[in-house]
């Protein structure tokens, strides 16, 4: 079984875990588990879906204590900028996530540790694992250090924006998947965007959300005056 460094990891992230195996766990890729084929190798699909629902709270309680006269819908605009996969995949980047990620060689030969969804589902994990392993006062800490003082002006929810601009125009929208492809850990979808039922564009992405982000941001970069009134 692979030796990982857990003091630089450690010295890299800002925090010192009790519990080694959870700081393992986080960094394991489901490639690694299915090639491992060991009851005791557990990927950090599990961390990471738990680690999204920390990031979520910690993150809404630093927006509504910093912005306490935003309304609503400003908040989660802003909040959906610090949570989505490219603003954790640059955080990611900055930490190093990849290099420390394991995985099996076939994935780590195409790409895998530079493909933004595994640093961000990783650093998702991270955080899940900070939490069940030191609490929610170090895992505030953390996001705060590494995500929530990161830039986010120049990034754009072009989700949030389409949703926008159809309540104004009392239009419908509708995400539909219309094919995906590659094995369970390196699907690529391609999603349909609907406007009042018809299709207006199609974006492709390594997981729905980003497939959806590419859709609505086509459908803008191809309707100039829509996009003017919109953003």
């Amino acid at each position: 079984m692979p030796l990982l460094s857990y003091k630089i990891i450690e010295k890299q992230l800002g925090t010192k875990f009790k519990k080694k195996g959870l700081l393992r766990r986080a960094f394991t890729h489901s490639s690694y588990q299915r090639a491992e084929a060991k009851r005791t190798t557990k990927s950090n699909e599990t961390l990471e879906f738990l680690g999204d629902a920390v990031l979520e709270l910690v993150t809404r309680e630093y927006l509504y204590k910093k912005y306490p006269k935003l309304t609503e819908g400003d908040l989660n605009a802003i909040k959906i900028k610090y949570t989505n996969q490219d603003t954790l995949y640059r955080v990611g980047k900055d930490l190093e996530i990849g290099k420390f990620l394991l995985m099996d060689k076939g994935e780590a030969l195409t790409g895998g540790r530079e493909r933004p969804s595994n640093i961000a589902g990783c650093l998702e994990a991270l955080i899940g694992a900070i939490y069940l392993d030191q609490g929610l006062q170090s895992t505030r800490e953390f996001v705060e250090t590494h995500v929530l003082k990161k830039d986010i002006s120049g990034l754009r929810d072009y989700k949030s924006l389409l949703n926008s601009w159809a309540m104004k125009q009392q239009y419908s929208i509708n995400y539909r998947v219309a094919k995906s492809h590659g094995p369970p850990h390196r699907k690529v979808f391609h999603v349909d965007l609907y406007v009042n039922k018809k299709k207006v564009s199609r974006g492709s992405g390594d997981s729905k959300k980003k497939a959806q982000q590419a859709a609505a941001q086509k459908f803008f970069e191809e309707n100039k005056d829509i996009a003017k009134e919109a953003l």
